[in-house]
């Protein structure tokens, strides 16, 4: 399997604007009409590493794919709730803990000690759930993270679930704080 990021010469936490710029240029250069019909190949790799990496959930899924052989297993995160990064949403991002990102991307701000020992958060919101009837109503929603020790910049964290009906699935971005 191709190494995505590699592929479309951008880092593993490069943002969505980044991963767009990059594609882009790559297209234009080896699209068949503009490099011949040998390029198709090398075209149509482009356009999958695209499709994962732009869609949160795929890249989420391909993070995890690719972290299993790049790096050694980690830990699991221990029983040891996070408060300061725990509570409701628009709390923390009153308080600069989280910040909503482009899409339904929550980024995160985690210190030094709290990315070192791993824990679990657990971040309450209100979000749209498609009903039976098709109505669109708001849930309340309790996304619980499960933090890895040794958890990297950029690390997408899903929930542990979701809630059935969400119309946004919901993901954390970990974006380590210098203090």
């Amino acid at each position: 399997m191709d190494d995505y990021y590699a592929l479309l010469g951008i880092p593993a936490n490069a943002a969505h604007a980044e991963l767009r710029r990059a594609w882009r240029r790559l297209a234009l250069r080896w699209h068949p009409d503009r490099a011949g019909s040998a390029a198709t190949a090398t075209f149509q790799k482009i356009q999958a590493a695209y499709a994962v990496l732009s869609d949160p959930m795929s890249r989420a899924a391909y993070d995890r794919r690719q972290n299993v052989t790049v790096r050694p297993a980690r830990r699991r995160a221990p029983g040891v709730r996070l408060e300061r990064l725990s509570g409701s949403l628009a709390g923390l991002l009153a308080c600069g803990i989280a910040v909503r990102s482009g899409g339904d991307i929550i980024e995160l701000f985690v210190n030094a000690d709290e990315a070192e020992t791993g824990g679990m958060v657990t971040i309450s919101m209100r979000v749209p759930v498609r009903t039976a009837d098709k109505r669109v109503v708001d849930e309340i929603f309790s996304a619980w993270l499960a933090v890895p020790p040794g958890v990297h910049d950029g690390e997408i964290l899903p929930p542990s679930a979701y809630l059935p009906g969400m119309v946004h699935r919901v993901l954390f971005r970990v974006r380590l704080n210098a203090a």
